[in-house]
């Protein structure tokens, strides 16, 4: 349940004596509804945690790091724009109820002093994090709203506490307490949950039995919001995909016309004494089937040019038809493995788990990382091994690495991946006038098995083949290549070389 208000005073009464005065660092929202703060005075650092979760909203330090989006979401950027650098004059709880206000100061972007205000409004069904101005107007808030008593929480509107429980009224039969005013009763006769705790000498702080009281439900909330987020990813990919898939099916239907043109150019050739410049078709007789047969001409071409058309457009149809089927192929192996991601998805209830999918679904170019992020992952250097018999073998650790790895390699150095999966691009470095060799082949294939969707899998299928036979079709997403004349592995893992490979190799960039 959210904080009570004498809980409530009591951890706004030890933030005040901890970090009043401290410098706002960092300022971090680790889920949809909570923000943390990093602030510094004179020789320590302290996190302060802001949840307004529904029904658990709180405030408090936090002794832990909590994961973060890879792109921080919009309050956030407000918050840090605002609060960044800053400074805690003062942290207080407003008109008695569950509202918690720091002020913060800080120099405009002319150089001259300003204030604004940080707001952690912990009222059941109302929860919210707001940021104002020195004047309470509304700059920003998690969430904008109209209460009842036509409160608006929304940008560039004033600010104004919550109306006041109404007083009771008089009746010849007294009328059934109102909630809001059971809530207050209640609050006033409410036994502080942590402060027993404390003084037993169970933790070190009030902030530290809040934070342990909380942690289940936080990890609870966590996996919820990961799981719907997954989720919408993988629907959302999943859509576009099954789009891609009818536009790429219709393609290849087209092409099935290739041999019919094929056919008539034969009858054109056999019949061309009948054709002259002008006709805009003219019937002949099939000889197999004893048909008459209709065949489009171009009235502007000669005989001979029409149908050297007639052939021309049927090699096209047929060359296209391979390079069609590949993509569709490709499609429907992507899309299974997203359906085996969905499936895979249901039956893991960790938290550790579900950021394993994510990973992979990064991975996979299906979340794209914020803009601004690409160039310093491009620039990492990708993990690099050395095999048994003393070859370079190098893996990408993102989806812009795999691009960049797998495009700047040499057309004779050998590429590996695994089949259908999701996973880091791997290169042998090839030398001169040497073929490739099993056991760098093999150590290879590990890595790529290691360093994908399919790591803790029994067994795994590899594809590889020369640099010079992948390539990067216009549209692909980052990490995603097509490639062709490949050879397959079936790899049983070797626990033995895996170790051997993980022990003495990945040097390069720590990873991202």
């Amino acid at each position: 349940m959210t904080l009570s208000l004498i809980e409530l005073k009591h951890v706004v009464a030890e933030l005040g004596e901890t970090v009043r005065g401290a410098h706002v660092q960092k300022v971090q929202q680790p889920s949809g509804r909570s923000i943390v703060l990093q602030v510094r005075r004179p020789g320590a650092t302290h996190h302060i945690y802001l949840g307004a979760q529904h029904n658990l909203a709180r405030v408090h330090l936090l002794s832990r790091s909590l994961p973060n989006p890879s792109a921080p979401p919009a309050f956030c950027m407000a918050l840090r724009k605002h609060l960044i650098p800053g400074i805690i004059e003062s942290i207080e709880v407003l008109s008695d109820d569950r509202i918690v206000k720091f002020a913060i100061s800080r120099r405009n972007e002319d150089g001259a002093p300003g204030q604004c205000g940080l707001i952690l409004e912990l009222v059941p069904g109302s929860e919210n994090i707001i940021l104002v101005d020195a004047g309470d107007e509304i700059i920003a808030a998690l969430e904008h709203t109209t209460s009842k008593d036509r409160r608006e929480i929304a940008p560039r509107r004033q600010y104004v506490l919550p109306a006041p429980h109404p007083p009771a009224v008089k009746a010849p039969h007294p009328p059934a307490p109102s909630p809001s005013l059971e809530r207050g009763k209640e609050e006033r006769g409410s036994v502080d949950r942590f402060e027993q705790a404390v003084r037993a000498g169970q933790f070190d702080s009030y902030s530290a039995a809040i934070e342990a009281a909380y942690a289940q439900e936080d990890t609870e909330t966590q996996i919820a919001e990961l799981r719907r987020s997954l989720q919408t990813v993988l629907s959302r990919s999943e859509k576009r995909l099954a789009r891609r898939l009818e536009k790429i099916q219709k393609d290849f239907d087209a092409t099935g016309t290739a041999g019919e043109l094929a056919r008539k150019g034969e009858l054109l050739k056999a019949n061309l004494g009948l054709l002259r410049r002008g006709l805009p078709s003219i019937g002949l007789p099939d000889p197999e089937t004893g048909r008459t047969v209709t065949i489009e001409l171009d009235p502007t071409l000669m005989p001979l040019e029409n149908m050297q058309r007639c052939f021309k457009r049927a090699r096209k149809l047929r060359a296209g038809r391979d390079r069609i089927k590949q993509r569709l192929d490709e499609t429907r192996a992507e899309l299974a493995a997203l359906a085996e991601l969905r499936s895979r998805l249901a039956r893991t209830a960790d938290l550790d788990g579900l950021r394993r999918i994510g990973e992979t679904l990064r991975t996979g170019g299906y979340v794209q990382a914020p803009p601004r992020e690409r160039p310093r992952e491009v620039r990492s250097r990708p993990r690099k091994f050395i095999s048994a018999d003393g070859i370079i073998i190098l893996v990408g650790r993102n989806t812009a690495q795999n691009d960049e790895l797998t495009l700047h390699a040499a057309g004779n150095d050998w590429w590996l991946h695994v089949q259908q999966y999701p996973g880091s691009h791997v290169i042998i470095k090839s030398e001169k006038d040497k073929p490739l060799m099993k056991e760098t082949l093999l150590d290879a294939a590990h890595l790529a098995v290691y360093f994908s969707q399919l790591r803790d899998a029994a067994k795994a299928v590899i594809d590889y083949t020369q640099r010079k036979h992948v390539r990067k079709p216009r549209g692909y997403p980052p990490g995603r290549v097509a490639y062709s004349q490949q050879k397959t592995i079936l790899l049983v893992p070797d626990k033995r070389r895996l170790e051997r490979l993980l022990k003495k190799g990945g040097t390069g960039a720590k990873d991202e």
